[in-house]
């Protein structure tokens, strides 16, 4: 894989180096990438300016199959982005993305989640779309990692610690140290669940024992039953959970659906199925979605909200189109 990646003729055409670039985004996107990938990636767009731009367009390609998905007439989106769905001829023929963000930054920070980003690569554990994992640690700690979750773990001292870089985890322990961001949260004898949301915060949940949560602004004492949510500025107060029954769903494998509009059910469906689902057309954000499905099967989400609400839903590769 790498050696043929890396072999680019000084004057290769430009054509011939986004053909390349092309083929990296179908890897990261598709494939089941290492760490020595995106290491051969960074040095692979190392290599000139015009490796740099190649790069940078072919990760935005990607990136405007959504967009071109929402922009074009609603008896036209399936001829438009059919080109690149999967078959390997379809694959060269992206839609054309602008030169924008440099190379490294693509590759550390992808765009939408595309593929993992480099501090995810790093990870001691990692879950992909829809997979779930339990982990048994060093000082009785327990741990559960929900879909698209990397952490690292450094249980060398009397107190283990985790860094929560991306996802959603579980940790049970008598003494342990959870690290988000740029706050941290000590367990006592704690059942607590962290994520990292899509708007930037972290939203922590105690659901049985006591915690207490470190922010530069502050420390929050958390009892069960009880979740604060905090950004790199602020950090709000403890608050009752509004339904304990649903929090941990997904540590049962299962994703609740509570009356969701109908945009963010696509944005919970996408946060554990592979691929991609679209809403089409935005005249259908507001409706409300309730349903209770197995991680595994997200695809019958699609089917239950395809009959609730007779709307349309048109496969196209890896995108799911609705509306």
């Amino acid at each position: 894989m790498n050696k043929a990646f890396m072999a680019t003729e000084p004057n290769a055409p430009d054509d011939d180096v986004l053909r390349q670039a092309r083929a990296w985004a179908v890897l990261l996107k598709t494939g089941q990438p290492t760490t020595r990938d995106l290491e051969s990636l960074k040095a692979w767009c190392a290599q000139s300016a015009g490796h740099a731009r190649a790069w940078s367009q072919a990760a935005h390609e990607w990136q405007a199959v959504e967009t071109a998905a929402r922009r074009v007439p609603q008896a036209r989106p399936a001829r438009k982005v059919h080109g690149f769905a999967g078959a390997r001829a379809g694959r060269r023929a992206f839609l054309g993305g602008a030169v924008a963000a440099g190379a490294a930054y693509l590759a550390v920070s992808p765009p939408w989640g595309l593929w993992p980003s480099w501090s995810e690569f790093r990870a001691d554990y990692r879950t992909g779309a829809g997979e779930q994992r339990s982990l048994e640690l060093p000082g009785q700690v327990r741990v559960t990692l929900n879909t698209r979750t990397s952490i690292t773990v450094n249980d060398a001292a009397a107190r283990p610690r985790i860094d929560l870089i991306s996802g959603e985890a579980a940790v049970s322990a008598p003494a342990c140290e959870i690290v988000a961001g740029v706050a941290s949260v000590r367990l006592d004898h704690a059942d607590i669940e962290m994520r990292q949301l899509e708007d930037g915060r972290v939203r922590v949940r105690c659901q049985r024992g006591a915690a207490e949560l470190r922010h530069p602004a502050g420390r929050v004492a958390l009892a069960a039953q009880q979740e604060a949510f905090y950004d790199e500025r602020r950090v709000g107060p403890a608050t009752p959970l509004a339904k304990a029954a649903s929090a941990s769903a997904w540590r049962e494998g299962v994703v609740v659906f509570d009356d969701l509009p109908l945009d963010q059910a696509v944005q919970e469906i996408n946060r554990y199925r592979p691929g991609r689902v679209v809403l089409v057309d935005d005249a259908l954000a507001d409706r409300r979605f309730s349903a209770r499905v197995r991680v595994s099967d997200l695809d019958q989400a699609l089917e239950l909200l395809r009959t609730a609400h007779h709307i349309r839903l048109r496969r196209v590769g890896e995108l799911v189109l609705i509306g």
